[in-house]
């Protein structure tokens, strides 16, 4: 039974990497963070890329499940049609971001904003906006978004071509990057691969290559010090097979699927190698030379 459930990860991780070749974003990134130094990694207290007006719209699972479900409240599904359709959230109403603030008929409503999970600037920035105008009760952003309603096991309606919630594609990396969600540990890759990830060399922990002594060390980082909002840990290991050996012990430990377990790279580098070669031809392609990675 264990070896067919290592097989099936195995599986899992390898066509992730074809599945990720597909995927584009041309999200620039900075590296202008100050970081503090806490067990071996670097933590900063809050995130210094979002405003007070904007880290005030975050609502981790518990807080936002009670304003929404509570008198008044109402869950909104901001991402784009596309998304929707692939995984509809039943309970939420569907609103695009730009056309949000023209919905009268949510007017005198707390919203709780759900997003992709990896929009969290675009997000914070209406959420802010909306709320200086005063047009609803309150408005607030779900931290995580459809990955953790996914999480908290709320109802949802899938095409059936959907990953498990706790894993992300090359282009989640890449762009959750850009508003700093991730905080990532690598396992198995090599100095010149480090180098070539889209975070800054405070986000990153080396947990080595035996996966058995990687989640040995992953598990204590967790178990350390929770990380500040929004980040949240994300894996990277050297191939699929190594990714779906610290995956299955991982869950071995975690048999509840705590809130802040670490998401896993679809596919491992060769997914990620693959997503951060189609950028680099792109960029030529348009005459321009591709936006900055924090490790490049």
């Amino acid at each position: 039974m264990v070896r067919s459930s290592l097989a099936l990860l195995v599986a899992l991780a390898a066509l992730g990497t074809a599945w990720a070749q597909t995927q584009v974003s041309e999200r620039a990134l900075t590296c202008d963070k100050q970081p503090e130094l806490l067990h071996n990694v670097a933590f900063t207290e809050t995130s210094t890329g979002y405003s007070d007006a904007e880290r005030a719209c975050w609502l981790d699972w518990p807080q936002a499940q009670a304003l929404a479900q509570g008198q008044g409240g109402q869950w909104v599904d901001v991402r784009d049609a596309g998304a929707i359709r692939r995984l509809g959230l039943p309970g939420a109403t569907a609103v695009g971001l730009p056309d949000l603030a023209d919905k009268t008929f949510l007017r005198g409503q707390s919203l709780v904003l759900v997003g992709t999970g990896v929009d969290l600037k675009a997000l914070s920035v209406r959420c802010a906006t909306l709320r200086q105008a005063g047009q609803f009760k309150g408005v607030h952003v779900l931290l995580g978004g459809v990955r953790r309603w996914r999480q908290a096991g709320q109802p949802m309606q899938s095409d059936g071509d959907v990953w498990p919630a706790d894993q992300a594609s090359a282009q989640e990396l890449w762009v959750g990057a850009a508003d700093d969600l991730w905080q990532i540990a690598t396992a198995g890759l090599t100095a010149p691969q480090i180098a070539n990830l889209p975070v800054p060399r405070d986000r990153l922990l080396d947990l080595g290559a035996d996966a058995a002594q990687a989640v040995d060390r992953l598990t204590f980082q967790v178990n350390a010090e929770r990380l500040p909002m929004p980040r949240q840990w994300l894996v990277i290991a050297d191939n699929a097979e190594r990714l779906a050996q610290m995956q299955a012990l991982w869950r071995q430990r975690d048999a509840n699927g705590a809130a802040d377990s670490p998401v896993w790279l679809i596919g491992a580098w060769p997914a990620y190698a693959s997503y951060l070669d189609q950028q680099k031809t792109l960029a030529a392609h348009a005459g321009r030379p591709l936006p900055r990675l924090c490790g490049m």
